[in-house]
């Protein structure tokens, strides 16, 4: 076949200088659909498995895949590393495969079961992070899976090199690009990291413009710019002339006349599977196309057609399973000898080259569809007939339900498939159990996802507080509350237990304190309190509830905060809830301007947060600490607590989507002076934020600039403004996000000496007075008056 030697030779470059000077690479390939770019990581990872041995190189590849949910949580990463292990230990080399279950073992315990082999190796000792817990090993130190995955990253570097290609990425979740950036940001040992996706699937489709793989590729062009970046092209029509006589020559395709290689070569426009299609319908690729199809399932669907009906139902089935699919599950949904599956198998890669093997999973040997699309193609054709294609699902749910126990992976297919069955309760169950699991490991949209699935299977009150509860993480209080009173409107027509009811009630309550929405709020509080007949854990967050609207509410009493917040603390046994109290009383405190109590009980809310190790509450603790120094114009202090926040988000992955911690060091450096570097921070605020908080982001803005020209006058906040401007020009923001900032820029530069930024915002940058308020209230850390309590400190200095 036609090679690509140009970007073979890159990848083998970057190799090589990750293996001979033990430093870290990261290279993004990208291409368009058939454009020959898995086939181009498969030869390299064959050729750089054989390259170095006495370095003891180590090679995982693993692709994200599609189902009916799409892309699993973290599918493609578990799938490189049971790559890597089944490579280790096909290489012979005893040493190379000890290496690898020893860095599970120390540092990535809740990833061994998605590796069998490993799995197998340790089976006499530990196998799960669970089965640490249970074997009374608590010195282990049970790490988020981010960190545990970076720490066995780190832990096989620093015996020798590592290369991880990542493929198919287009259809990876959030949460698994998260961590594949967060390993090439973090990482300095000599690990190379191939990143490949379809660029063609990013431009098209109503999630294009926010996909997770665009700010991706931004952030690692900013932040490691020795990041290589491939663009695989389309042929030329000498190479596409070559590929196609080769195809035909070699025994993979008809022979072909002059006029139809001709004809092909056109037709395919120089995409390779394009060609090789087209090579497989011989002279009949002329009759059958006159002009360029409109798309190349047009070209599948006709090399399909040259099938017998039998292995047409057959490639349907096994994309039903998934486009790599199990031969055992295949031969049990298409009744069928398991020997004559791995014949007809046989035939189709030999023949046809439509299917390839694939690594097993476990005990399951797999194969894979010749390309994605080719799958799409075969599960269209499929769902045609709806009856079959349903009891197809049926029988698949019953052959998963005989294998246990389920791993992550087919917790999330089970899903899919009970609902492509028809199986309203099992799809609940599933979706359930599956979300739980999908939060526990931070992968919170697709937690959402399922949840919403389970919602839509039958809508109890605990999927709706699941859906709630995963809303909310995710800054959607104002989906979060709805989820919630659908929740309870379903609850007075079914028999639920009151504490169960309680819990929503609760979440119902604190998403409408988070959207400012006083009145339903307090409805809400007063059934609570109606229910409790004494001391308890509900009481406690409702009184917890009433001490934050106590101070941030609609008329602020900061004694009344501060009593509340003493109940709470000695009401409740949990240390989140602790933290929270002994910090809202440290923020009624500065409110009241009283700056040594603030001190001592912002620094008590860290100390219970780290005690009980909570990572979410030592860095809520944190940030108000931060807060505080800010609004006392403790600059450099809070400059030290925002780095303290940074490094803690990036090993615990709290608030990685909406990092107030670059916020708010944007609004620090510019209060220092560094208004350029300022501005360069809320730029990379800008990028990493999610959707929801942007408009929050604007308003904060606003209050900056206003800061900036009461502390050091007008000439500072327009300097600012310029900056910001020229950082929005010259850094790599998402194109969506740069023209949404500039407009905002734009607008802001229209203000007049004097103003005021909340009534600015809602007349002219398109916000409800509600979202400024709440923004103005975030900024003033809830202190009614800044300029009074600035000038109060610096008289006692």
């Amino acid at each position: 076949m036609v090679d690509r030697e140009h970007e073979r030779a890159t990848l083998l470059d970057q190799l090589e200088q990750t293996v001979r000077h033990r430093v870290a690479n990261v290279v993004v390939l990208r291409g368009e659909a058939g454009v020959g770019k898995t086939r181009l990581l498969h030869d390299f990872t064959e050729i750089a498995a054989g390259l170095y041995p006495e370095e003891e190189l180590l090679v995982g590849y693993g692709q994200a895949m599609l189902n009916s949910l799409a892309s699993d949580s973290f599918q493609a990463v578990r799938e490189c590393l049971r790559s890597l292990a089944l490579r280790a230990d096909r290489s012979g080399s005893r040493d190379l495969l000890y290496r690898i279950a020893d860095s599970f073992r120390q540092h990535a315990p809740d990833w061994i079961e998605s590796v069998p082999v490993v799995g197998g190796i340790l089976a006499a000792g530990i196998r799960t992070g669970q089965a640490v817990v249970e074997s009374g090993k608590s010195s282990l130190n049970m790490n988020s899976q981010l960190d545990q995955l970076i720490r066995f990253v780190e832990g096989l570097t620093e015996r020798g090199p590592l290369l991880l290609v990542l493929d198919d990425l287009h259809w990876a979740d959030t949460a698994t690009i998260d961590l594949l950036i967060t390993m090439a940001l973090r990482v300095e040992g000599p690990l190379m990291l191939v990143l490949a996706y379809r660029s063609d699937h990013l431009g098209a489709g109503e999630n294009a413009e926010t996909h997770p793989l665009r700010r991706a590729v931004f952030r690692l062009r900013r932040y490691r710019p020795s990041c290589a970046e491939i663009d695989l092209k389309r042929l030329s029509g000498q190479d596409t002339e070559l590929l196609i006589r080769q195809a035909s020559h070699q025994g993979t395709g008809p022979s072909l006349s002059a006029r139809s290689v001709r004809q092909i070569v056109r037709l395919s426009a120089g995409n390779p599977l394009f060609a090789e299609s087209l090579v497989q319908l011989g002279d009949h690729a002329v009759a059958a196309h006159a002009r360029t199809p409109a798309q190349i399932t047009a070209v599948l669907d006709e090399r399909l057609s040259f099938l017998t009906s039998a292995d047409q139902r057959l490639l349907e089935t096994a994309a039903l399973i998934g486009y790599s699919f199990e031969v055992e599950y295949l031969a049990r949904l298409a009744r069928l000898d398991i020997d004559d599956v791995y014949e007809r198998l046989d035939a189709l890669m030999q023949n046809h080259g439509l299917v390839r093997p694939a690594d097993p999973r476990g005990q399951h040997d797999r194969y894979t569809i010749h390309h994605p699309l080719l799958a799409e193609v075969l599960r269209e054709r499929g769902a045609l007939n709806g009856p079959r294609w349903r009891r197809q699902h049926q029988k698949l749910m019953e052959i998963l339900e005989d294998e246990s126990p389920w791993d992550d992976e087919l917790q999330v297919r089970a899903v899919a498939v009970a609902l492509a069955a028809g199986r309203q309760e099992k799809t609940y169950d599933f979706a359930v159990t599956a979300c739980r699991r999908q939060f526990v490991l931070g992968a919170v949209s697709k937690a959402t996802e399922l949840a919403r699935i389970a919602v839509d299977a039958d809508g109890t009150l605990e999927a709706y507080g699941l859906l709630a509860e995963y809303l909310a993480a995710e800054g959607d209080h104002v989906g979060a509350a709805s989820a919630c009173a659908a929740g309870l409107q379903w609850a007075r027509s079914n028999s639920v237990e009151r504490e169960r009811e309680d819990a929503v009630r609760l979440w119902w309550a604190r998403n409408l304190r988070m959207t400012n929405s006083w009145e339903e709020c307090e409805r809400l509080l007063e059934q609570l309190e109606a229910t409790q007949a004494g001391p308890s854990e509900v009481l406690a967050e409702t009184l917890m509830l009433r001490a934050e609207i106590a101070l941030c509410g609609p008329v602020q009493d900061t004694g009344r905060c501060i009593e509340l917040c003493d109940m709470v603390a000695a009401m409740s046994g949990n240390p989140e809830l602790q933290s929270r109290a002994h910090g809202h009383r440290g923020l009624a405190h500065l409110a009241a301007s009283d700056h040594a109590s603030s001190e001592v009980w912002l620094i008590r809310a860290i100390e219970v947060a780290r005690d009980r190790n909570h990572p979410y509450a030592e860095y809520e603790a944190v940030h108000w600490l931060s807060k505080k120094a800010m609004a006392c114009l403790e600059l450099d202090r809070a400059q030290q607590l925002l780095e303290e926040l940074a490094h803690n988000s990036s090993i615990s992955g709290v608030a990685s989507e909406s990092p107030w911690h670059l916020r708010d060091s944007s609004r620090v450096l510019a209060l220092q002076g560094r208004v350029a570097d300022g501005a360069r921070v809320l730029a990379r605020y800008f990028d990493a934020s999610a959707d929801h908080s942007l408009t929050q982001t604007v308003i904060t803005l606003a209050c900056q600039l206003r800061e900036l020209e009461d502390l050091h006058g007008w000439q500072v906040g327009q300097s600012m403004l310029a900056e910001l401007m020229a950082a929005c020009d010259r850094d790599m923001v998402d194109p969506r996000r740069k023209e949404m900032l500039a407009g905002c820029l734009q607008v802001l530069s229209t203000h007049r000496p004097g103003w005021d930024p909340v009534h600015f915002s809602v007349e002219n940058l398109n916000v409800t007075m509600a979202e400024a308020v709440a923004a103005d209230a975030i900024f003033r850390f809830d202190v009614p008056d800044l300029a009074s309590l600035r000038s109060v400190l610096s008289g006692k200095s």
